[in-house]
């Protein structure tokens, strides 16, 4: 962690997980490029661990490196409230 990353090198580092990215630019098509600090599966985990450097960094962005729409036959705010 630390070393700055754009969107694509995080998805392969860090498939599926939450990640904070620090120090970060977004493109026009709102990829994301910066250095990562935190990083789970577990949503609450991360949620905490982020919460922590909070006051560290001040502005953190959180994403998601998996697929929000795994199943298109369930709506998707389920299917983004029930991931892991």
């Amino acid at each position: 962690m630390g070393s700055r990353m754009k969107w694509e090198e995080i998805k392969n580092s860090y498939p599926d997980e939450w990640v904070a990215v620090v120090n970060y630019a977004t493109d026009e098509k709102g990829n994301i490029e910066g250095e990562v600090v935190a990083h789970s599966m577990d949503k609450d985990v991360f949620y905490r661990e982020a919460g922590e450097l909070l006051p560290i960094y001040k502005t953190i962005a959180m994403r998601y490196t998996g697929e929000c729409i795994k199943n298109p036959e369930i709506p998707l705010l389920w299917q983004i409230t029930h991931t892991a």
